[in-house]
């Protein structure tokens, strides 16, 4: 169903005229069962898309492009007992450290060295509510319509776009408004695809990329030259993020996804003060502060790309000056012992400043009838955490290799060609500590086999996902059904497994009041207790 609305305006010298504008959307409906839990989502979603188009004398292709989205999720009136400001959170790692000094200690049975999380610490502890400073400390109404808030996320997109035609031929397009701009082509972790921080809150990795990036307010341009004696077509493109600064959305303790539990973490502590450690009156907050950085032309952050094709071969360079968006934790010494931490808080939160250089090719195969995929991407400036100096700043190397087929299989009953892509993601860290959760090298694979049948209507996948260095996995078997234009019924599960192994407390093998150890455990291994089984409706206008 498409809604038209025509009007004329005209802008100093030179004519404009508005055209139609094209409507079109969906209203979904997420409900999803998590085990031993129950409801884990019950997400009310309503998404309007528009183009306006504008003509112009001057320039062509001239529109208005809008995405407005917005969300109830219910999980938190109707399973409250799990999930929101009155949740009960169980002390932090208990899943992958076993009880022993570290976690049981004089004076009782019950005393551990971290707190359990705190849901929502705005509406349950101002003392941690004024520590995180408007970072992974939203309030229970947050989460329950998270678009609705002072950042104005209910605007997915917003933005106009136009192109010129230049003497020469080539075309120079320019874009400025709230969008989405995306590098690579990967799924679920990203490499070149940086730019847009990303909402892991939603539902940890596993929603599409598109539906969790975080719009920017941004200016892009790109020049399309075409092609040339050598290239059979070009083009350079000019990233500018002129939007105040940040993070990823990791996940607020008490939201039913928080990737890492590091959301939980953030709202705990040090229970000092209770351990009868001396030098500390109370226990100690975790993170004493959150150094975002305020706007300024200083601190934007921008990019270039230029893009060729050469026959059978695509392929881009590409260059980014951004903020990091996950956060870097800097230990904060004890004035009168430096192996303990400060008394009014462990760790200050900070996004450094780093550079990106990378590229990737895709390179079609007619032998095979299949596509090639690699993406590179070398950091400068990152920081990871460490158990004994609590960060440090190091250079890492990220790769996916990619495979991509079209493949008729007969056998399994359709004329259809089934879809069969595998990723494969690799990070190396250039200056690894041993006291460091993440591997010096580390490998996660990815499968996605989809079919389709009764005319491409009814689609079962799998998808499945290995951590090397967590030794766990996920596996989401799935299958659609589209009965028309309008409907969609999607059922499936999520099931984890690995990832429960039980470390020492700390990374370097020693009992220390940061249980690091746990996030060797990766995305997938933390949430090794998520399994869900998991259905959405959606109805499309």
């Amino acid at each position: 169903m498409t809604m038209s609305i025509t009007a004329g305006f005209s802008v100093q010298s030179s004519t404009v005229h508005a055209g139609e504008t094209d409507w079109s959307g969906f209203v979904e409906n997420a409900t999803y069962v998590r085990d031993a839990v129950g409801l884990s989502k019950f997400r009310n979603t309503f998404q309007g898309e528009f183009t306006h188009e504008i003509d112009s004398q001057s320039w062509s292709n001239v529109r208005i492009n809008g995405i407005l989205r917005g969300t109830y999720d219910g999980v938190y009136d109707l399973n409250d007992d799990e999930f929101g400001r009155d949740a009960q959170e169980p002390f932090l790692g208990s899943n992958f450290h076993d009880r022993g000094p570290a976690t049981t200690v004089i004076p009782g049975p019950n005393t551990t060295i971290l707190s359990a999380g705190v849901p929502f610490p705005c509406e349950n502890d101002p003392l941690l509510c004024r520590n995180l400073d408007g970072y992974q400390d939203e309030k229970e109404s947050d989460a329950i319509f998270p678009e609705f808030n002072d950042r104005l996320d209910f605007l997915r997109e917003l933005y106009i776009t136009a192109d010129k035609n230049l003497a020469n031929g080539d075309i120079l397009n320019v874009s400025f408004g709230r969008q989405q701009v995306v590098w690579g082509k990967t799924d679920l972790f990203r490499v070149l695809d940086v730019i847009n921080p990303v909402d892991f809150s939603r539902h940890n990795i596993y929603d599409e990329l598109e539906d969790i990036r975080i719009p920017q307010w941004m200016i892009t341009t790109e020049w399309r030259m075409g092609p040339n004696k050598l290239l059979d077509d070009s083009n350079l493109s000019f990233v500018w993020n002129i939007d105040k600064f940040r993070p990823s959305n990791l996940g607020t303790c008490g939201q039913a996804y928080r990737i890492l539990d590091a959301g939980c973490f953030f709202a705990s502590y040090l229970n000092a003060a209770d351990l009868g450690i001396p030098l500390y009156d109370e226990n100690v907050p975790i993170i004493h502060d959150v150094e975002e950085p305020a706007w300024s032309l200083s601190n934007t952050q921008y990019g270039v790309k230029w893009e060729g094709v050469y026959q059978d071969l695509t392929f881009s360079l590409n260059a980014l000056h951004y903020r990091q968006q996950l956060p870097s934790l800097h230990f904060r010494p004890n004035e009168l012992d430096p192996n303990l931490p400060a008394a009014d808080g462990v760790f200050d939160i900070r996004f450094p400043r780093v550079n990106l250089l990378g590229g990737s090719a895709d390179y079609y195969s007619g032998a095979i009838d299949a596509v090639w995929r690699l993406e590179l991407a070398y950091t400068q400036g990152e920081e990871l955490p460490r158990d004994a100096n609590g960060h440090k700043e190091t250079d890492i190397a990220r790769y996916v290799i990619g495979f991509d087929k079209n493949q008729v299989i007969r056998s399994l009953g359709t004329s259809s060609a089934f879809l069969i892509s595998a990723q494969v993601f690799g990070e190396h860290i250039l200056e690894h500590e041993s006291d460091m959760p993440n591997d010096e090298d580390n490998w996660i694979a990815t499968l996605l086999f989809k079919g389709f049948y009764k005319n491409n209507r009814l689609s079962p996948q799998i998808i499945i996902a290995h951590d090397f260095g967590a030794e766990a996995t996920v596996v989401a078997p799935s299958v659609s059904w589209i009965p028309d234009n309008h409907w969609l019924f999607n059922l499936g599960l999520n099931v984890k497994t690995g990832g429960g192994q039980k470390f020492f407390w700390s990374v370097a093998g020693t009992e220390t009041y940061e249980p690091l150890a746990r996030f060797t455990n990766g995305p997938i291994g933390v949430a090794n207790r998520e399994d869900e089984l998991q259905f959405t409706v959606r109805y499309s206008f």
